[in-house]
């Protein structure tokens, strides 16, 4: 990476929070974060003194007036207009393997492409976010599906919101499965979810394809899961973002 990469900015607008790295960073491997509940206060104290990126790449799961300020704050002080990520039917090796393309989210397919550009080898790519997302591919790329997930930290109040459980605070996760409070209870039980799901789909993508897979943990509680995960894995906070730096090559 360098050169033209090197003066592009690479965003990811998540539900929970902000990513951003220029081209040079992310050789480097620095990612930086903020809250995503308020962007225009946080991209002003965090951008206001970055030198002026040639380019702005963005890609947002959220609805599009979650861009707004954003967008704006980039017109206003860079005199530039963010290119926005697209989920696409082909690309870098790559093919989606959602009947309708636009279904699959952007991030997820971004995070395809990087890792993609990793490894040929089948793959299968967990996001923790809000959300977590668990994805297969292929060792020719093809994208064989995935599923969905109410995020570690979301769990809870999935409950609270269809129940009359009142809260119990934040709870441990227990090391032997069996929880002797609500709080632990809980938390444990959205740690076994996470687990048993990923090892269950890395065994069966491992059966169709002689054995090989990997596994690639990214987003906001990976480092969270990692630690109880019982799987061979690699952390690779900056996913989503090498992958929009991959999809703005394609687009020079």
């Amino acid at each position: 990476m360098g050169g033209w990469r090197s003066m592009k900015l690479f965003v990811d607008i998540g539900n929970t929070a902000i990513k951003w790295a220029t081209g040079e960073e992310l050789e480097r491997g620095v990612l930086h974060r903020a809250a995503a509940n308020d962007l225009p206060g946080a991209i002003e104290e965090a951008w206001t003194a970055m030198p002026k990126p040639r380019e702005v790449h963005l890609a947002c799961v959220r609805q599009p007036q979650a861009m707004t300020g954003l967008i704006e704050w980039v017109r206003r002080h860079w005199q530039t207009s963010p290119r926005l990520a697209q989920t696409k039917q082909q690309e870098q090796g790559v093919t989606n393997g959602y009947g309708n393309v636009s279904q699959l989210g952007v991030d997820r397919w971004l995070a395809l492409l990087g890792a993609r550009a990793i490894s040929p080898t089948p793959v299968i790519i967990v996001d923790c976010g809000s959300a977590t997302t668990i994805d297969a591919m292929d060792g020719k790329g093809r994208h064989l599906g995935g599923v969905i997930l109410p995020g570690l930290r979301l769990f809870a109040g999935c409950l609270r919101q269809r129940t009359d459980m009142p809260s119990y605070g934040e709870g441990r996760i227990s090391s032997d499965c069996f929880a002797t409070d609500t709080a632990t209870g809980i938390a444990t039980g959205a740690m076994l979810a996470h687990t048993s799901t990923i090892r269950e789909m890395y065994h069966r993508l491992q059966q169709r394809s002689n054995g090989e897979a990997d596994c690639l943990l990214t987003g906001g509680d990976a480092g969270m899961l990692a630690g109880h995960l019982e799987l061979a894995h690699e952390l690779r906070p900056d996913l989503v973002l090498q992958g929009l730096a991959l999809q703005s090559d394609q687009a020079e």
